[in-house]
This record gives C-alpha cells, structure tokens and sequence, in this order.
C-alpha cells in the first residue's frame, strides 16, 4: 500500500533507458582504457610514472564514478518499481554489473595501489587482464540492458 502512495520522480522506462546509456558509456570507456590508456603506461618514463599514474587514478575515478552510480540507480529503480517479474535480462544486466564492481574492487584496484610508486610490466600486464574482464562484465550489462529495455 505504502508502495503505491509514493510519488516517484520517473517512470521506470526512463530509469532503465539511464541504465542503458550508462552501460554503454562504461563499454566505450572501457574499450578506450583497453586500447589506448593501459597500452600507454608502458610509454611514461619511471621520472614521472608516479605523478603520472596518481593524475590518472584521480581523473578515471570521475569518468567510472557518475556512469556507475548511473547504472547502479537504474536497476534499483528498475527492481523496486517493477510490479510483476523480472525479466533475465535485467538479472543479468544486475549481475554483469555486480561482477564489473567486483572485479574492480578485488582485482583493479590493489593492482593499482601495487603501481602506484613504481611501475612493473606484470603488474601492468594483470591489471589489463583484470581490466578486459571488466570489459566483458560491462558488455554483457549493456546487452542485457538494452534487451531488456526492448521487451519492456
């Protein structure tokens, strides 16, 4: 009953097509990271590795931050609105994204702290595996959510 008495700020067609963008956006990103970012860290001179590498996880930070708040209101929307069942996609969209969440917190991020002051390739090297991981979680996400957008 409380449920219905609510006034809420947005259909749940606009909540799940914010799910969508965001997790195309985190595709995108994430292929530029993949392909250009990650690739260049073995360019930086070991001088300038540690201002470097600091500049990088400061800016990433905000690029990741807002599309995954984003994606993560989406679905919760999503899933608190809904009044009869969920569709598969949507529960692997979920859990995609759980598993990009993850992987970034056990995996990426200690990888990173490990490069912080010095840079070592294999590090580097696992970090990017980690990273194309991620990258599989966030296209599987995106996918599910735009089919999941679809059959809505």
């Amino acid at each position: 009953m409380l449920r219905r008495t609510l006034a809420y700020p947005c259909d749940v067609k606009s909540a799940l097509l914010v799910t969508v963008v965001a997790s195309w956006y985190l595709v995108g990103l994430s292929m530029t990271i993949g392909l250009v970012v990650y690739p260049s860290f073995d360019l930086v001179d070991e001088t300038r590795w540690t201002a470097f590498h600091r500049h990088h996880v400061a800016r990433i930070t905000w690029a990741v931050a807002a599309p995954w708040a984003a994606q993560a209101l989406g679905l919760v929307w999503w899933f608190v609105r809904i009044q009869h069942g969920i569709s598969v996609a949507w529960w692997l969209c979920a859990a995609s994204a759980a598993a990009s969440v993850a992987i970034t917190v056990t995996r990426a991020v200690p990888l990173h702290n490990r490069l912080h002051s010095t840079f070592d390739p294999r590090v580097a090297q696992s970090l990017r595996h980690a990273h194309w991981l991620r990258t599989v979680c966030w296209s599987l996400a995106a996918t599910a959510a735009t089919a999941g957008l679809s059959s809505t």
